[in-house]
């Protein structure tokens, strides 16, 4: 009993002591990361503050950099932490610092570069969200994004030109939806409301325009999410928008490039933003039906002209069908005029031929600028077919 007793005397000794010399008295107090994660009841998950403040992206920074610099910066404060600790859910990977052209440090993600907002006066606030049309919160989520930069269109021919949001020559910030990085989204003129009329079966054609797909989570709250659908093409997933399927350009090298708007001539392949039109409805991929006679040995006859053997004009990734009757003179789209069968093209062409029934020709891309119509046995029914972009 009494060695107990030094036992516990002993201990209380020894705790007066430790808390005489300052040490150990209280818990280190939690130390909160630099960047964290909120769920929000409007918006989901959102970046903040250590202390909670809600962190922004501005939609001029496709480039990644910074372009809130002035009287901009005074009431969006640039978010810099050197020392980076972040949220579990956070990857460390997608986050960066750039020096802004006044000098300062600003840590980035995803490549966006980070704010705050001086009307955010306690934490856990978002007053800045759709602000000018050009401030959104900051996600970790967003499927897409909308940016807002000039056009910079770059032609076959690699001719570079600033295109307005008319694809006219012109200086405009122009809005348009980026993927989750700053990486252009387009659409292709030819396709159809969920109908990609580009894509080969084999996607022989994907690394020039390679077709686009992400699940669609959130989305910045200028864009209606109810606009994004999936289709199916040739047994993978594309994203479309306004029925729209969405394209990478092969040709932009780094985030924020714009040049597929110019490629191969200006508005073949437009970018899209709010005002972007519902694709057209699918009309059976058709774009003219021609109906083809013939008078005698002599010359093929159309109902468009009363022109002899007219020259016609086809579009590159159109469709068209030949509604021929002409028994006895079989008509045949050729690379090279004259009579018969040889030097026959059959690149999108089914039926080539006939004389009596639908010739259907799908003008390839890469199909020449000229081609003819012949009959296989008389080399003066013919014409010309040119080929436009």
């Amino acid at each position: 009993m009494k060695n107990l007793f030094v036992l516990i005397f002993a201990s209380l000794i020894a705790m007066s002591c430790g808390s005489d010399d300052g040490y150990g008295s209280d818990p280190e107090p939690n130390v909160e990361n630099s960047v964290r994660l909120r769920n929000d009841a409007t918006f989901g998950n959102v970046l903040t503050t250590d202390s909670g403040f809600t962190l922004y992206f501005f939609a001029p920074d496709a480039k990644g950099a910074a372009n809130c610099l002035g009287g901009c910066a005074e009431n969006w404060p640039a978010f810099f932490a050197a020392n980076l600790t972040l949220d579990s859910g956070l990857e460390a990977s997608d986050f960066g610092t750039i020096t802004r052209s006044d000098g300062q440090s600003q840590n980035t993600y995803k490549g966006w570069p980070l704010y705050t907002f001086i009307n955010d006066a306690e934490a856990g606030q978002i007053n800045g969200d759709g602000a000018g049309g050009t401030w959104f919160v900051g996600k970790p989520d967003y499927s897409v994004m909308l940016v807002r930069s000039q056009l910079v269109g770059r032609d076959a021919n690699g001719n570079e030109t600033n295109l307005n949001s008319a694809f006219e020559p012109g200086d405009e910030a122009t809005f348009y939806i980026t993927d989750d990085r700053g990486n252009t989204l387009y659409h292709f003129i030819n396709d159809r409301n969920g109908v990609n009329n580009y894509t080969a079966s084999d996607f022989s054609n994907n690394g020039s325009w390679p077709i686009f797909h992400t699940d669609v989570q959130h989305v910045p709250s200028a864009i209606n999410i109810a606009g994004f659908q999936v289709i199916d093409v040739f047994g993978q997933s594309q994203l479309t928008y306004k029925g729209w399927p969405l394209y990478y350009f092969g040709g932009d090298e780094n985030r924020g490039d714009n040049f597929g708007v110019g490629f191969p001539a200006a508005g073949v392949w437009p970018i899209l933003n709010a005002d972007t039109e519902i694709a057209p409805e699918d009309d059976g991929g058709i774009e003219r039906v021609f109906e083809v006679s013939n008078t005698g040995a002599s010359a093929y006859v159309f109902e468009f002209t009363d022109v002899p053997n007219p020259a016609l004009e086809l579009r590159r990734g159109f469709t068209y069908e030949f509604n021929v009757n002409s028994p006895g003179h079989p008509f045949i789209i050729k690379s090279v005029q004259g009579s018969g069968t040889g030097n026959a093209f059959n690149e999108g062409v089914a039926n080539n031929g006939i004389s009596n029934g639908v010739i259907t020709f799908q003008v390839p891309e890469n199909a020449p600028d000229t081609l003819f119509y012949n009959c296989e046995f008389h080399g003066v029914m013919t014409g010309t077919i040119t080929i436009i972009d």
